[in-house]
């Protein structure tokens, strides 16, 4: 589909034209990969291009958001032979690997380039408490998976469309159209998540009043919080609290879901793993009265124990709630450490 260029006096039409290769569009999206998100989105920048992975071969782009989320992008032309099926599972296996690596692997992998990226984006002082966020959503999977087509068929659509739709995999499916020998590139999101759909264009209004409500929590916390306690980060479904004493793997956690918010601790790396005995014995227990603890084996393989609260609408509860957890759950966690 042309464009039209207008001046007072003039309109000029451009065709679109095909890009050369999938280097070309590798090229394109490495100098600007802000084209595959919305303006309302954290900003982005490339950490490396054909990034070799220990199993699922050469992931065509690495781009890193500057609240630490990590992301893969696999490009694709229409002509290519591959069947969208393949370019799919092929997509999916890159995050898998991803999601197997410590921040320190992917970072040696890349030649330094996910440190350089990240102080680059914050500055040698917060760099430290981005790299440990960004760690963490390694080991959790939290990675964000965008497939760069120049067009994309309705088979295509319709597959990134419904893993959206049926599962939590913060997936997309962006087109980028090529005008006047590059000079020029549009990009369209042709499939976002809900979330993400919602958040930027608030279509639906108890979806705003959840992040509204979730945005108090959050506030509710902090306000009392210790420094070293506040939470990270920005996202909308989720945020982390860290120690720096403790591994990456562990952390607790407000999660943020349609009918209830959560209050958690996380492990989510094998030196965490051992940690789990100490933690399951809470279960059952009463965090807050009618709030009771639960343990959740296949968290990562490795466990979270957790509280869900249905009456998110009091800030001041969630925000207590998340106390009491720490309270409870630091003390063993410190003297574990400690001894080893």
């Amino acid at each position: 589909m042309p464009i039209a260029i207008h001046n007072n006096t003039t309109t000029t039409k451009l065709p679109e034209e095909p890009f050369k290769n999938e280097a070309e569009l590798q090229a394109c999206i490495e100098q600007s990969p802000y084209l595959l998100f919305s303006e309302s989105e954290s900003s982005v920048t490339t950490v490396q291009r054909e990034v070799g992975l220990p199993s699922a071969g050469i992931l065509d782009l690495l781009v890193v958001d500057n609240e630490g989320l990590p992301v893969a992008v696999e490009v694709k032309l229409a002509r290519n032979a591959q069947s969208r099926r393949e370019v799919v599972a092929q997509a999916f296996d890159y995050v898998a690997d991803l999601s197997n690596l410590t921040f320190d692997e992917l970072d040696e992998i890349v030649d330094g380039s996910l440190t350089g990226v990240l102080t680059a984006l914050v500055g040698p002082e917060q760099f430290p408490g981005l790299r440990k966020i960004c760690a963490t959503n390694l080991r959790a999977g939290r990675i964000r998976l965008v497939i760069a087509v120049d067009s994309a068929g309705e088979d295509l659509i319709r597959i990134v469309r419904y893993i959206t739709d049926h599962s939590d995999i913060d997936v997309r499916l962006v087109s980028i159209s090529k005008f006047d020998n590059g000079k020029i590139l549009v990009p369209r999101l042709l499939v976002v998540p809900v979330s993400d759909a919602l958040s930027s264009f608030g279509r639906i209004n108890s979806a705003r009043k959840v992040d509204t409500t979730f945005e108090a929590i959050i506030s509710a916390y902090n306000l009392t919080a210790d420094d070293k306690l506040q939470t990270r980060g920005h996202g909308s479904t989720y945020r982390a609290i860290y120690f720096e004493d403790w591994p990456d793997g562990i952390h607790y956690e407000f999660m943020n879901k349609p009918d209830w918010v959560s209050v958690e601790i996380h492990l989510e790396s094998d030196e965490a793993a051992p940690l789990a005995p100490m933690l399951i014995p809470f279960a059952g227990q009463e965090l807050m009265p009618a709030i009771i603890l639960e343990w959740d084996q296949k968290w990562r393989n490795r466990g979270r124990l957790l509280a869900k609260i249905t009456d998110y609408e009091n800030p001041d509860l969630v925000a207590s709630a998340m106390r009491e957890l720490i309270s409870r759950t630091k003390p063993i966690i410190d003297k574990y450490y400690a001894k080893r």
